[in-house]
């Protein structure tokens, strides 16, 4: 069993991306902790710089590669954001990264450890013609990031409509 996760359902959801069913399993946000450590840094050249995450052995990161609406907190502040997690084929990545993008945050995170907690899958990882479509992308994604979020605050709305609409 992966520590913190009791549940085979809610690691199997985990493991497919299914966040908002682990989360309704588990009756909380799953979140989880990492440390800020260097990257490449080529989403700040694309105006999405991203802080790159990385994970204690005992607690491997679980979730399927995708986009994920998240919040971030540091330094006790929250930030809204969102989380590229995969091996970044526009890019020809070739190793695993999981990798946030803080809504509205400039400063220097190297070293701090992050509390990130995920409230929705936005899509899967994908492959770019072009380091333009990524960013035309990223602007979408930052767009229903922030729509799903702001879901959250309605308890009788559901999430997903904000992305269909």
């Amino acid at each position: 069993m992966i520590p913190g996760i009791d549940s085979p359902e809610v690691l199997d959801a985990l493991l497919k991306g299914e966040i908002r069913t682990a989360n309704a399993l588990m009756k909380s946000i799953y979140c989880v902790h990492a440390r800020v450590v260097d990257g490449n840094h080529l989403g700040r050249t694309l105006g999405f710089p991203t802080a790159n995450l990385e994970f204690p052995e005992n607690k491997p990161f679980l979730l399927a590669n995708g986009v994920y609406a998240v919040t971030v907190e540091t330094a006790h502040l929250v930030y809204q954001g969102m989380v590229n997690a995969g091996f970044r084929p526009t890019i020809g990545g070739k190793t695993h990264s999981v990798e946030v993008n803080l809504f509205g945050f400039s400063g220097d995170l190297y070293g701090k450890t992050l509390a990130v907690s995920f409230f929705e899958r936005i899509r899967d990882e994908m492959k770019f013609d072009s380091l333009d479509h990524l960013v035309n992308q990223l602007h979408q994604d930052q767009k229903d990031a922030l729509k799903l979020l702001s879901q959250w605050n309605h308890p009788d709305s559901d999430p997903q409509d904000a992305i269909r609409s």
